[in-house]
């Protein structure tokens, strides 16, 4: 009697079966190895827009009240309504839970800012300095320093940011920004804590928070 060889119908089921199940879990690592590579570049690039958001917040806070060479009660204003503006550089409107909803900052207009400015101060950098209404030109021995005004408003999930009527988005995915004061201990303010969610739409990978503290020069 000749004995055949070969595989019988249980052993070529009992291997398609296990080559099946060593498929589907090299496919499920695979599936969260590809997973994790996406949430990973995704917390990067939310992080990498939270540094340039906090970045641009903190060049213009510190800014805030700088008005150039004389101190503030040495400036004298062609109109009323900048010297209102003037002695409140820094103003916060927050909605009842705490969230920001605009932050307004008047400086000095740092170099390459677009648009015209708000007013012009012209002082000699000794004795005396002088606001005037939008852009204007210095007389000789005088300088021409820009005033901005720029405003931080949060709409929706998108941080604008503006001078005037004018307002582009900072950033998207805004989960939520608080800004709280830190005040010295006599008077007056000594800086700002900026705390920034940024959110994936797509909730590939949980809440991102970042936080920053931001001295103000003119404090």
């Amino acid at each position: 009697m000749i004995r055949q060889g070969g595989f019988g119908l249980v052993e070529v089921l009992l291997a398609l079966s296990l080559g099946l199940l060593l498929i589907l879990g090299a496919s499920r690592l695979f599936l969260l190895a590809t997973q994790n590579w996406q949430a990973q570049g995704i917390a990067a690039q939310l992080q990498e827009d939270a540094r340039l958001t906090l970045q641009r917040l903190a060049q213009d806070i510190r800014m805030s009240g700088m008005f150039g060479c004389l101190r503030a009660d040495a400036i004298s204003h062609v109109h009323p309504s900048s010297a209102q503006a003037f002695a409140h550089p820094l103003d916060i409107t927050r909605a009842a839970d705490g969230r920001l909803l605009q932050l307004n900052l008047i400086s000095a207009e740092l170099p390459g800012a677009g648009g015209r400015p708000n007013w012009t101060l012209i002082t000699d950098c000794t004795q005396q300095a002088r606001v005037y209404p939008e852009l204007q030109g210095a007389p000789a021995g005088q300088y021409a320093i820009p005033i901005r005004r720029q405003a931080y408003r949060v709409e929706g999930a998108s941080l604008m940011l503006g001078s005037g009527a004018s307002y582009a988005p900072l950033i998207d995915n805004l989960g939520e920004l608080r800004v709280d004061i830190i005040r010295r201990d006599t008077s007056g303010i000594a800086g700002l804590r900026l705390s920034l969610t940024l959110l994936d739409p797509q909730a590939r990978v949980r809440p991102q928070q970042y936080q920053l503290t931001v001295a103000l020069r003119n404090g």
